[in-house]
C-alpha cells in the first residue's frame, strides 16, 4: 500500500488528503514494525535441510520494517515540493529524502533476499546480506561471532582467500564478515553458540543436516 501511495503523495500534495494519509499509514507501519520487533518470539532451533541446518530470516520483521520506508519518502517529497523558495533547509531535507529513499531500496532488498539466513555446512557456512552473499569455510574462520548492540555477529576471518562473495558489495582482503541476526528468526545468542559449538568441535560437522545431529547440537548447547 504504501508503494501504491508514494507517487500519488508526491505527485498530489496540494491535495487534502495523500499527505494525511500517509502520515496514518506511517503511523500504522511504525507501531506495526515496532511491536513485531519486540513481540515476535524467536526460535531455539534450526531447520533441517539436506546436507544443512537453516536459520531462516524474519521475514515479517523485514516486511514491517521496509513497509514503513514509502510513507516516509512521500511525506518528505512532498513537504520539499510544497517549498517555491528553495532554501538551505529545503535542501537539507531533499537531501534527507534521497537518504531515505537509499534506506527504502537497501530494506527491500533485505526483504527479497531474505537477509539474516544462516546456512551451515559440514564444510563451511553460508551468510545471506542484502547485497552479498559470503560462503565461508570452516577453516577460514578466526574468531566465533562476538555479540553487537545491534544484534550483529562479527566473524574473524583468518584466510579471506577462502571466502567466496558473490553480489554487489563484494570485497577482497575480509578481515571480517557480519552476520545480520536481527533479521533473523532464530535467537542470536543461540545462534552465536551454534556457530562457535562447531568451530570448536570440528568432529560434530560431519553430522550436520541429520535429525539426530540436530538433537546433539541442541543436547550441547547451554539452555
Amino acid at each position: 500500500m504504501g508503494i501504491v501511495l508514494l507517487p500519488f503523495t508526491v505527485a498530489l500534495h496540494d491535495a487534502p488528503w495523500p499527505g494525511p494519509f500517509a502520515l496514518l499509514l506511517l503511523v500504522v507501519t511504525a507501531v506495526g514494525a515496532l511491536l513485531t520487533n519486540l513481540r515476535a518470539p524467536k526460535l531455539r532451533t534450526l531447520l533441517v535441510r539436506p546436507g544443512a541446518f537453516e536459520a531462516p530470516p524474519s521475514h515479517l520483521r523485514l516486511a514491517a520494517n521496509a513497509a514503513g520506508m514509502p510513507p516516509v519518502v512521500g511525506v518528505l517529497f512532498s513537504i520539499v515540493y510544497d517549498d517555491d523558495d528553495w532554501g538551505v533547509f529545503t535542501w537539507m531535507l531533499f537531501a534527507v529524502a534521497l537518504g531515505f529513499v537509499y534506506l527504502m531500496v537497501y530494506m527491500f532488498l533485505m526483504l527479497l533476499r531474505g537477509t539474516g539466513r544462516l546456512i551451515l555446512r559440514a564444510d563451511g557456512l553460508t551468510v545471506v546480506d542484502a547485497t552479498t552473499t559470503h560462503d565461508v569455510p570452516w577453516a577460514a574462520i578466526m574468531s566465533g561471532p562476538l555479540p553487537t548492540v545491534f544484534g550483529v555477529g562479527r566473524l574473524g576471518i583468518l584466510w579471506p582467500e577462502l571466502v567466496t562473495t558473490t553480489g554487489l558489495g563484494r570485497k577482497k582482503n575480509l578481515q571480517r564478515i557480519q552476520l545480520q541476526l536481527q533479521s533473523s528468526a532464530v535467537e542470536r545468542e543461540f545462534l552465536h553458540d551454534v556457530v562457535n559449538h562447531y568451530l570448536n568441535h570440528p568432529e560434530d560437522r560431519a553430522s550436520i543436516g541429520t535429525q539426530e545431529g540436530l538433537e546433539h547440537l541442541l543436547a550441547a548447547l547451554p539452555v
